[in-house]
């Protein structure tokens, strides 16, 4: 995959995958990959010669057709992008009117759609979040509040997923959905509170009480997920906005 090389040393380093490990697998993966492109040469080596005799024979009209291949090429991808960016353009919430929601005890919901290993390198979240796996996102849509204002914030580029998922909601008929401008980045940087932990529900009560932990929302029992969203319970909103009015962290750094 190009630019996978570029990126797969610091996730090796994120998994805390040991050096020799990552040397063999790596050495692997080279040798397959040139052996593919080798091994794909020696296989069709006649029909490759007659392919290349043939291309040189027409001459120009070769360059041209590759030419307007390549361009026809190009103009998809560029076509797919910037659909996928007209999708991702809404209006955003900052991270000042976000704090400001939550001071004045208007009690949004917030979703956090980092991945796993995102949360398990940076626990920290904004007060009251609660997780939704970004990669389930049609399994638990359904079950977002429409009564409340509902933000969602990520790390990725251009808040990517947020957007994604506000945009999904927007297609059904939401109205007060809205990702957060920055993410979580631009909440930390702003100096707001941060806490350590997501909003408790009914069912992260039964994890304590001795269920296996970090399921998956779809491993979860039906009437435990419906109270996904509304779990974020109003005595919790009001200590996170307690925690917002007094200033300083709510995880108490």
């Amino acid at each position: 995959v190009p630019g996978l090389s570029v990126v797969m040393p610091s996730l090796a380093g994120a998994t805390r995958i040991n050096f020799w490990s990552f040397a063999l697998l790596d050495g692997m993966g080279a040798e397959i990959w040139v052996g593919v492109a080798v091994g794909s040469g020696m296989l069709f080596h006649y029909q490759i010669g007659r392919l290349i005799g043939r291309l040189q024979e027409l001459g120009a009209v070769a360059v041209g057709l590759i030419g307007m291949l390549l361009a026809g090429y190009i103009a998809i991808k560029w076509r797919q992008r910037r659909r996928f960016y007209n999708r991702l353009r809404m209006a955003r919430i900052t991270v000042d009117e976000l704090h400001r929601l939550i001071a004045d005890g208007q009690r949004p919901v917030i979703v956090d759609l980092r991945t796993s290993l995102a949360r398990d390198q940076d626990s920290y979240s904004i007060p009251g979040a609660v997780r939704a796996d970004f990669a389930q996102v049609d399994q638990w849509l359904g079950q977002v509040p429409r009564d409340r204002e509902v933000i969602f914030y990520c790390t990725c580029p251009n808040e990517a997923a947020a957007a994604q998922v506000a945009r999904k909601l927007m297609d059904l008929g939401y109205t007060h959905v809205r990702p957060l401008l920055g993410g979580l980045d631009a909440w930390i940087a702003a100096g707001y509170q941060v806490e350590s932990g997501f909003a408790a529900s009914p069912y992260d009560a039964s994890l304590r009480e001795g269920s296996p932990p970090a399921l998956p929302m779809t491993s979860v029992p039906r009437l435990a997920r419906e109270s996904v969203f509304p779990g974020v319970d109003s005595l919790h909103l009001q200590r996170a906005a307690a925690g917002v009015k007094r200033g300083g962290s709510a995880a108490g750094v």
